[in-house]
Order: structure tokens, then sequence, then C-alpha cells
């Protein structure tokens, strides 16, 4: 005989696909008519973006493009140009199965570019990226809660897990008109620009979310064409958006991640030559996840007062949100930037970030690399580029005592400098870093139980009072289980509070009495 099992479930965040894209990039190109003859490469780049991702079925389809930016010396002036050449990309990524509410979350890393001048004006690249999606869908876990028996006794076990509340992605927009201002050169072109979006100060309300934050737009410009001067500026700029996520609310734990999908920064007026006017054109992308914790009840193991019973147990993933936190690192490493001397650093920017996390010895051990791109000025003050590559390591401040540990950590880095001799700069690091904190585990939960009616249990029917002496710290759930009764009753008939028997005699009354 099988009894009816009561089940609950409990809505999830599943990662339903994690896949990866390579594109490549291949391209004989000749330099429009409007830039110089080339000297010497100093730095070829590719920019790849994102315009749209949709889920179709089951697939995730991304498209976008990829700008080629490379950064050269003319050969008359010694100053640095720019010549960029965009190519559109597009992708698909199989899902396991249609979605419910699915969440994309896509980066893009490039893994190599070759640039190889054949002329003066034309160039031969080689390079690749990888588009990096990894998707979020709501689903449910089922647990069991009760066997369902009038013979039927059960141990409970609780567990804590997190429960999502609501997940949204969301595009919006981001459009600004910015001033220089007049105590700085007025641009003629951008030769360099960066978009960094940071959140804070969020409130949620019911269904919505209230985004708060700050987008900040470093950019290198030229301020005479002529001679190739440079200047560079920094623009911070509030942030402030509605984003829906049915299911959040005033208690609900958030992660906030807001992606820069694509951006465009460009002249306000390229036939004003003293316009200090820049304009910002950018698409935004953010994901929230919105979290409870809770305790459930879970049964741990069942049997019948009656009949022999068998169980069936499956493993059971529990996952519970131990944090959702914020922390700054700062480091400082000094690095040799050129062999010529330096006169002059033009610019600094981060151009590539990594990290791992591990949790050992009840520390959370965070260490990365970030690629640093540098811009500057030698002795002879020609211009050279340099890339250096800054190490780290960080503990952020994380609960002692967890188990398996389940770390999604976005870096957000700053980056300042000072000369330390003639060859050598300090790079001060700056790093925001987001932290959500997830303890697993797993425990074996009843799946299935079933009694054998042919197999009734045998009971001492001819006692009416068994002396029952227990080994130390054994549960009184093993002794009723043995002697086919019930922990209440043990509890009732021998005046115990908790759930282990004492180290002296226990009198174990039975459910069925001789008279």
């Amino acid at each position: 005989m099988k009894y009816q099992l009561k089940n609950e479930k409990y809505p999830v965040r599943e990662t339903v696909s994690e896949s990866t894209c390579e594109q490549p990039v291949d391209l004989d190109f000749t330099l429009p008519d409007y830039c110089p003859d080339i000297e010497k490469i100093l730095k070829c780049r590719i920019c790849p973006f994102v315009t749209s991702k949709s889920v179709s079925g089951d697939k995730l389809n991304v498209d976008g493009g990829a700008v080629i930016r490379l950064y050269y010396l003319d050969s008359k002036k010694q100053a640095i140009r720019i010549c960029e050449h965009t190519s559109p990309f597009s992708c698909s990524f199989k899902l396991k199965d249609q979605c419910s509410e699915p969440t994309a979350k896509v980066k893009i890393r490039t893994e190599y570019i070759n640039c190889r001048a054949l002329s003066p004006r034309r160039l031969d690249i080689h390079g690749a990226f990888t588009v990096c999606v990894c998707v979020y869908d709501k689903t449910y876990a089922e647990y069991c809660t009760a066997a369902e028996g009038s013979d039927i006794q059960q141990l409970d076990r609780k567990e804590n897990i997190c429960t999502l509340c609501g997940i949204s992605g969301q595009q919006f927009s981001l459009s600004e008109v910015l001033d220089i201002g007049k105590g700085k050169g007025s641009p003629e072109s951008i030769l360099r620009s960066e978009l960094a979006v940071s959140t804070g100060g969020c409130r949620a309300v019911e269904d919505k979310l209230m985004l708060k934050g700050e987008a900040v737009l470093r950019i290198l410009y030229v301020t005479d064409i002529e001679t190739g001067a440079q200047d560079t500026m920094t623009f911070q700029i509030p942030l402030s958006q509605v984003i829906d996520v049915p299911g959040i609310n005033e208690t609900t734990q958030n992660e906030i991640n807001v992606e820069v999908m694509n951006y465009d920064v460009s002249l306000k007026s390229e036939f004003d030559e003293n316009s200090t006017l820049i304009t910002l054109d950018a698409k935004l992308y953010a994901i929230v996840c919105a979290y409870e914790n809770k305790e459930i009840s879970v049964a741990d193991d069942v049997y019948s007062t009656e009949y022999e019973t068998e169980i069936i147990r499956k493993q059971t993933n529990f996952t519970r949100l131990v944090l959702i936190s914020d922390e700054r690192i700062s480091l400082e490493t000094e690095v040799n930037v050129s062999d010529k001397g330096i006169t002059k650093i033009i610019d600094i920017w981060s151009d590539n970030i990594s990290c791992v996390s591990v949790y050992e010895n009840n520390t959370l051990t965070v260490r990365g690399k970030i690629n640093c791109g540098i811009f500057g000025l030698d002795s002879d003050s020609v211009p050279f580029y340099a890339e250096r590559a800054v190490e780290f390591t960080a503990n952020p401040n994380v609960p002692a005592n967890l188990r398996e540990v389940s770390a999604d950590i976005t870096l957000l880095p700053e980056l300042s400098f000072r000369i330390t001799d003639n060859s050598n700069i300090c790079i001060k690091s700056d790093i925001a870093m987001n932290i959500t904190l997830f303890e697993k585990h797993s425990g074996k939960t009843v799946s299935e139980v079933s009694s054998d009616e042919d197999r009734p249990r045998k009971k001492d029917s001819d006692a009416a009072l068994i002396l029952y002496y227990p080994d130390e710290n054994e549960s009184l759930w093993s002794i009723a289980k043995k002697y086919c009764t019930d922990v209440s009753t043990l509890r009732s008939e021998n005046n115990i509070d908790s759930n282990v028997a004492p180290s002296d005699h226990l009198n174990v009354k039975l459910l069925r009495i001789v008279s």
C-alpha cells in the first residue's frame, strides 16, 4: 500500500543556460581619406556591444556589433589618432526548455586581436571575442511535508531556504547633454570613452524597485586636431529609474545589476569649434532578483505503527541567501611603463577585470586581475601605449561556519596614478565589490512511502508496560519507531520535554495495552 504524500513547492532562481559563442574578427581595412597616414600602431582594440537580447521559444537571440578602434601615431604630427570600423554580429543560444520568466545576463570578453599595417593606409586585422550568456528563470523546487495515513508517524526536519519572490530584466535609456566647461579645452574629437554604472540607495515598494545610482562617463578628447593635444574629463550622472518587479516588496533582499548594453558619445555641435557640449545616449539593462529566506519543515523519516514500511528517499538541494553587500578595496601597485622615460601620463583605464573566489577556513578570498591600458608621453614627448596587469586579493566580511558557498561578484574599478620616477608610475585601484553570497547544502528527504499489509509489525501484546534502558543521547524517535508507538506518548508517559531520552530507565507505554 502506497501512502499519499503531501508536497509543497517554492520558487527559486534556476540557471537554465550558461553558454558561450566565439565571434571572429577578420578585416582588411583601408583608412578613410580624412585620416592621416600611420607611422606606428599604438593599440588596436575590439569594443563589442549589445543592441538587443530576447528569448523566443527555447532560444536566446543576441544582436550587437563590434567596434574596431585603431590608435596610432600619424606620420607628420606625431600625435595620437583614432580610426574606427563597426561590424555587426548575431548569435543564438539554445535553452534546455521553454522558460516562463527568463532573464539573460550577457558579458563579452575579447580573446585576442592582431593588427598589422600593410602600408601607411592599409591594415590587416584578425581577432575574436566571446559572447558569454547566463539565463535565469523562475522555477519551483518541491519537497515532501507529510505522508498521510492514520497509522503513520513522521519525523520533521527544519531547513532554511531562499525563495525567489520576483525576477525582472528591464531595458531603459540614459540621454544627457554634458558640458565640459570653459576651464578646459573645447573638444574637437573624442579619442576614448568608458561608461560605468553603480547602484545605491535603491528602495523597493510593492511590485516595483526605485532604482537609484550613478553613471560615470570618462572621456579622452582632442582639443586641437592639428597638434593632437588632448585632455580628459569625468562626468558623474545621477541615475533614477522605476523597474517593474512583480513580487518585490519592502521586506525582500534584492540583488541588483545594471549592464551597459551600448552607448554613444558625440560632440553636440561639430560645426562650433568653441562648443564645450557633448551628448551621451546609452542603453542600460537592469536585472533585479528579490529574495526572502524562510524556514520550512520537510519529512525526514516516516514509519507505520501497523505494518513494515519501505521508504524511498531522494537527494534534495537547499540554498540559503547569506548576504548581499557592497564593499570597497583599495590597493597601490608600482609598475614600469616606459624604458624611454615619462614626461606625462595622458590617460589610464581598466581594459578588463576578472576574479575568482573561494571559501576556505571560514574566509572568503577573492583573487583578481585588472588589465590597465595607459597612454603617455615619453622623454621626447612622443606618445606611447602600455598595458600592465594589477593583481589583487581581498577578504570580504562574511559569516563563518558556512557549508558549500556560491558567490556572485561584480567588480567596478576606478583607477588613478602618480608618477614615481623617470619610468615608473604607481597605480591606485579603488574597486567597488558587490557580493551576493549563497550557502548550499543537500540532504535526503522522503519521496515515496509504502507498507506491506501482509507483513504486520510484531508487537509484544502480552505486556502492558515495558521497561527500556536507553543508550546515552538515544532519540525518542528511534525508541518509538522500534516499539511501534509515537514520540508524544513517550513524552507524556515519562514527563520528558526534549527529543532525547534521559540516561536512566525509560518507561515505554505501548499504544495497544493488554488488559
